[in-house]
């Protein structure tokens, strides 16, 4: 599959985060890290999410990216068992 210049800045973000353990950044902090406007950045994430590159799960504002490839994931999202029924939103 050949990727956007824009996907494949963001998807090597991704995987270096994922190396680390480290969060899923913001969009505006994606773009930042490519060198690309906010606008940009979230299309690529979007695309590579919509191709299968990457799944995705939300848990209000906050991210977790798993790289299909390969199986890494950024950090684990908040631990929310203490907390009243939160819906995470699981991309595949």
């Amino acid at each position: 599959m050949k990727l956007t210049i824009n996907q494949r800045r963001v998807l090597n973000v991704l995987e270096r985060l994922a190396d680390e353990g480290a969060a899923c950044p913001t969009n505006a902090v994606l773009a930042e890290s490519i060198g690309a406007d906010t606008s940009d950045a979230a299309k690529a994430f979007a695309d590579l999410r919509r191709l299968g590159v990457i799944a995705v799960v939300t848990l209000r504002a906050k991210r977790r990216v798993t790289i299909v490839a390969t199986g890494a994931t950024t950090a684990p999202l908040p631990d929310t068992s203490a907390a009243p029924a939160q819906r995470a939103s699981v991309d595949a």
